[in-house]
């Protein structure tokens, strides 16, 4: 249905330049942004990942046994909540969810009496976001790095319409190919610092039950076991999705336009990631699915020049 709808948009397009019915072409530039890369926001900041593997616990009134999940992604708000319980203990440094920049490069070309077509390329990179450390004595026992890059080059069809002589309106519909992925590199050695915590106790009197049940043990109980050393896990798309764009142009000299536009693009596949480490591998899987969402809201601005 999508290869049907590209392929219809791309013919239509052809067909329009061929006849001469535009009444301006442009070449285009923008710069813009994305928020919350990958929509991996919610796993950096509050959810996290599990792991398959689990720890033993008990419950709160110690006297019922289980297991609980551990973790392959502690959320930043874990590691704050770390930080102060544990009285500066561990100290963490949060960054939230990624944000791109998005640079575009266009061709456009009106038609008809109020419609457009236009094919472009937009390149995302990450820019900010994405950073978690945490230290256990002023020693990094968790840093986890996420990266993100996108190509989108979406073919659109659209309606413009004037307000005034230099400033109009527009919307538009079309697909886009996409391809891109995003990585997260680092360490998890979160059950590191629990043995050195238990060990440490017992060496101070208590009993190992003692120790292992203690509040600050408790807390560093479910990194990943094995630790994940030097993690690097990558994932890489690509495919076809549908997209629509709204915006607003504006004349600035006889042959340059300023515009500000919103484009929605709905670009998401399962990609498969191949741990590196061997917390990674066991916590995880050899291979590892996952959805690579590249689509989301840019929020871009720039030039017009009519040629």
């Amino acid at each position: 249905m999508v290869r049907n709808i590209t392929k219809a948009l791309l013919v239509f397009a052809v067909l329009c330049s061929s006849f001469g019915l535009s009444a301006k072409s442009y070449i285009t530039g923008g710069l813009g942004l994305q928020f919350d890369l990958g929509s991996l926001g919610d796993t950096i900041a509050t959810d996290g990942l599990d792991a398959s593997g689990s720890y033993a616990t008990t419950d709160s009134t110690g006297t019922q046994n289980g297991v609980l999940p551990r973790r392959a992604i502690i959320p930043e708000n874990r590691l704050l909540s770390l930080q102060h319980t544990t009285m500066g203990l561990v100290s963490a440094k949060t960054s939230g969810a990624m944000t791109g920049l998005t640079v575009s490069l266009g061709y456009e070309q009106d038609f008809g009496k109020a419609f457009f077509w236009r094919a472009n390329a937009h390149y995302t990179r990450k820019v900010m976001g994405g950073d978690t450390n945490a230290k256990f004595l002023g020693q990094s026992f968790y840093d986890i790095t996420w990266d993100y890059h996108a190509l989108q080059v979406p073919v659109n069809v659209g309606i413009k319409l004037s307000v005034t002589e230099d400033t109009s309106f527009y919307i538009g519909a079309g697909v886009h190919y996409f391809n891109g992925g995003w990585s997260l590199a680092g360490n998890n050695r979160l059950n590191d610092v629990h043995n050195a915590v238990v060990n440490a106790l017992v060496a101070g009197g208590q009993t190992l039950a003692q120790a292992q049940s203690s509040t600050i043990a408790g807390l560093l109980a479910d990194g990943t076991d094995p630790s994940a050393n030097y993690e690097k896990t990558t994932f890489q798309v690509s495919g076809v999705a549908p997209n629509w764009l709204i915006g607003a142009q504006s004349r600035i000299s006889d042959k340059g336009h300023i515009f500000m536009e919103v484009e929605t693009l709905f670009s998401f596949k399962y990609g498969i990631g191949h741990p590196r480490s061997a917390g990674g591998a066991q916590g995880l899987a050899p291979s590892v699915a996952y959805p690579q969402v590249l689509g989301g809201n840019q929020y871009r601005f720039g030039y017009k020049h009519e040629i």
